[in-house]
This record gives C-alpha cells, structure tokens and sequence, in this order.
C-alpha cells in the first residue's frame, strides 16, 4: 500500500487535478493528500469533493511543522515551497502503517498505466528514486542533480524514516533555487542521499518520467492494443510536463527546446496535445481557474534569466514547440 502526496495553489489545480485523475484511473484504491497552498485552491477542492483525496491547509501545515514556518519571511516565495515535499513526506510517514510506503507526486504529471512496475522494482528497498536519464545534451544540467523530484518514495521503516528526516533537516538548513557548491533547491539532497543511506533504490524502468530531460533517449508508439509504449517493449507509466507554459489563449509553449529534447507528431499529438485539452477541459468544468491574490511562488529571475527564458520562448515559437488547443 501507498499514500501518495503532492501541493498546488490554484494556479496548478488543473494539473493537479489531471494528475490525481489520471492517477486514480490507473490504480483506484490510490489515496492522494494534497497540501493546498491557497484558500481557494482548497475550497475549489472540497467542492468536488474527489474521491481518495485528503486535504490539508497551509496554515495548519505550518502550526505542525514550526522551523517551516519559522523561514517564511527569509526565504523568497519561489524557495520557501522548495521544503515542502520533505516536510509533507515525515508527517505523513508518521501516520502510515509500518512497511506502507509514501510517495511524493509532481502536479505537472500525468499517468497512462499502473505504476506497480515501480513499486516492485523497489520491493526490498527502503527508497525509491528516479533519475532524470539525462540525454547527452541535457547532461550538463547533471550538476543540478542527477535525481528528479517528480517522484520520490519512502518506506515506513527505520531506513525509510531516516533518510526522509534527513532530506528534511537538509532544506529546512538551505534551500534556494540556484547553485550552492553540491547543493540546488531540494532536489540535489537526493543525490547525496544515495550515498549516505543503504537500501535506495534507483528506478530503471523506461516508462517512468518520461519528460523533456530524457525524451531524446527513448522512443514513444500507440501499439496495436491502444496503449502507449516505450521503447517498443516497455508500458509508458507517467510523464512529466513539466516546463509547460501557456503563451496565450489555447496556445502553450513547451520546455523540449531548452533541452533539445525532439517535438516529432507523436509527441505532440500523443502526448502535449491530449494533456493540453485535459486541462482545458478540467477548467470548463471549474469554471475557470480560481483568482486570489497571492506571492508568485515562481518569484523574479534576474534580469539575463529573463532575457534567456524571452529568447527560449522565442526559439520555441519558430522551431514549432507550441500546442494550439481547440
């Protein structure tokens, strides 16, 4: 058994929701918490009421995890979030059943089948872990860790706790979203994590996060069945869109180019364009996304990251890595 976990504000409750959806479709006894980091992102949600889901506000998140809160007002809000998915995993290990195991879920995936290939893969581990595969463009991004944090589960056991406390402790100390010698936001801890504790497992499947980083090494088809496949030979579990931003009504400009990841017919239309229209459609049923005032947790780049992400945005509109949703 698993619990799984995630955060948004009402800025991501689309994806949020795709994600959960999509989730739940593939394994129905999924339960998910979400930490909702806005009033009307978790009033958006007990109105639907979707089944398997637990909510927990950030002001009661925040009353139990004291030294978080405690960062607040240092940290900027684009790094304040970055502590969240360690402060999320050791509460909830707290609460689980010995053995069960928790797993921390990006917003910006989507599932196509069972992620039970992960879990066996990781049957006698106490840590699961997914590399980003990084393809050799891509390679040199390595220096911002070699592990992604769209998925990462612990066990309940004392290794499993361990660790988790330690990648806690580790970004409650620092936590910023640029380079820090060996360090970067959350995600460089779990490099180090793997060679500090015994039982990590690195999870190999091809079908696991598939995203822009690694989309390069890996061929992608709709077999005879329906199904999408990996590599001819391997179930496409979940893949992660991440970087994906929306460039203007039903247009939306995606993160392949910063990697010189490919944007062939099958990934636009098997994968970007599919996605783009769920979330379209889950903002239909809303209604909207919700407005409310809040910090933009992206926070400001410096000026020459803004110019850079002007002129990636550019070369993405004339290399053709934009979506039109209908």
């Amino acid at each position: 058994m698993t619990l799984y976990c995630t955060y948004f504000d009402q800025r991501y409750l689309d994806r949020g929701l795709a994600m959960i959806r999509s989730l739940r479709a593939v394994d129905p006894e999924a339960r998910v918490a979400v930490l909702c980091l806005t009033a009307s992102c978790e009033e958006a949600l007990v109105g639907l009421r979707e089944p398997g889901v637990t909510l927990i506000g950030l002001a009661d998140f925040e009353r139990r995890n004291l030294d978080l809160l405690m960062l607040k007002s240092e940290r900027t809000p684009r790094d304040y979030p970055f502590a969240f998915p360690s402060c999320l995993m050791v509460s909830l290990l707290s609460e689980v059943e010995p053995g069960e195991i928790v797993t921390y879920l990006d917003a910006d995936l989507l599932f196509y089948s069972s992620p039970q290939p992960i879990f066996r893969a990781m049957d006698n581990g106490s840590v699961g872990l997914i590399g980003h595969r990084h393809h050799w463009w891509s390679k040199r991004l390595e220096k911002y860790g070699r592990t992604n944090v769209g998925w990462v589960s612990f066990r309940c056991d004392e290794t499993g706790r361990a660790a988790a406390q330690w990648w806690r402790e580790r970004c409650i100390e620092w936590c910023a979203a640029y380079l820090d010698g060996d360090r970067f936001a959350e995600q460089k801890y779990l490099d180090h994590m793997q060679q500090k504790f015994p039982r990590i497992v690195e999870i190999m499947h091809p079908g696991a996060n598939i995203g822009p980083w690694n989309i390069c090494r890996h061929s992608i088809a709709r077999g005879a069945t329906g199904t999408l496949s990996v590599d001819s030979s391997f179930p496409l579990i979940f893949v992660h869109f991440s970087g994906v931003r929306e460039a203007g009504p039903n247009v939306w400009l995606c993160s392949n180019l910063s990697y010189l990841g490919p944007f062939s017919r099958t990934v636009r239309n098997e994968l970007y364009r599919p996605y783009l229209r769920l979330l379209k459609s889950i903002r239909t049923e809303l209604g909207g996304l919700p407005e409310e005032p809040t910090p933009d947790l992206r926070g400001s780049p410096p000026a020459r990251r803004y110019r850079m992400r002007w002129l990636l945005r550019m070369a993405g509109w004339l290399a053709g890595h934009y979506v039109s949703v209908r």
